[in-house]
C-alpha cells in the first residue's frame, strides 16, 4: 500500500492528524461524513494545543478529534445514514459521544490497546441497546499502523515511561517499531516543517514490520 492507494476519507483523516502532530499535540484526525460520502465536519485533536476561538475546547482533556468532529453536528436530527472517521481507535469518551450523536458508524485506523474503548459498546443501558452505531475497526496494513504508530511516537517523546508506550509495548510492540522507526527519519520535525505525510507513509510502506497488525 502506498499513500496514492488510500481513500479520500482516510487521506483526509491522516493530514488532520498530520497537522495535531506537528503542532504538538496528540496527533489524532476525525471527520464526518454522510450518506452521499460528502464531509461534513471535521476536528482535530487539540489537548495540548493553546485555546483558541476555533476550538473552545483546546487545551482540555476532552478536546479529542471524534468529540470535535461530533460537536457540530446538530441535535435537530439524527444521523444513520453518517459515518464517523478517525485515525484511531476512539476513547470511552468518543464511543459515547458517538453513541449519543446516533451516527450510524464509526470507522477507525489504528488500535489503542491504552484508551480504546469501542469494545465498551454493549448492553449496559438502554440507549447502548438500541445498537443504533457500529464500530470498525482497526484498518489492516499500513494504513492502521501509521495512524498508531503517529500516536506512539508522540508519547514516545512525550511521555516514555508512561502507560501509553507500555500498553502498546505489551499488546501491539509492532507498533511501537514502526514508531521508531518513524522517529528515525524525523518525522516530527518534518510536520513541523510543513512536509506532507505521504513522504513518510511511503517511507514506512518499504520497510516492512511483521505481525498482523504490521505493514504488508
Amino acid at each position: 500500500m502506498s499513500w496514492a492507494d488510500l481513500p479520500l476519507h482516510w487521506r483526509t483523516v491522516v493530514e488532520l492528524a498530520w497537522g495535531a502532530y506537528g503542532r504538538g499535540t496528540t496527533p489524532v484526525g476525525a471527520i464526518v461524513v454522510d450518506g452521499d460520502g460528502h464531509e461534513v465536519s471535521r476536528g482535530v485533536n487539540a489537548r495540548y494545543a493553546g485555546v483558541d476561538n476555533q476550538s473552545p475546547m483546546a487545551g482540555s482533556h476532552i478536546a479529542h478529534a471524534e468529540l470535535i468532529a461530533l460537536s457540530r453536528l446538530s441535535s435537530d436530527r439524527a444521523y444513520p445514514d453518517h459515518t464517523l472517521y478517525s485515525t484511531l481507535e476512539p476513547c470511552l469518551l468518543c464511543v459515547g459521544a458517538a453513541v449519543m450523536t446516533t451516527v450510524g458508524c464509526v470507522r477507525w485506523a489504528g488500535v489503542d490497546p491504552y484508551g480504546g474503548a469501542t469494545s465498551q459498546a454493549n448492553d449496559r443501558n438502554a440507549h447502548l441497546r438500541r445498537r443504533l452505531t457500529r464500530f470498525v475497526g482497526p484498518e489492516s496494513g499500513l494504513l492502521g499502523t501509521f495512524c498508531a504508530a503517529l500516536h506512539v511516537e508522540f508519547y514516545l517523546r512525550r511521555k516514555p515511561d508512561g502507560g501509553v508506550v507500555a500498553a502498546y509495548r505489551a499488546d501491539a510492540p509492532d507498533v511501537v517499531t514502526a514508531a521508531q522507526k518513524l522517529a528515525a527519519q524525523g518525522a516530527a520535525q518534518g510536520a513541523v516543517d510543513g512536509r506532507h505525510p505521504a513522504e513518510f507513509f511511503d517511507r514506512l510502506a518499504s520497510r516492512s514490520v511483521g505481525g498482523p497488525a504490521g505493514l504488508r
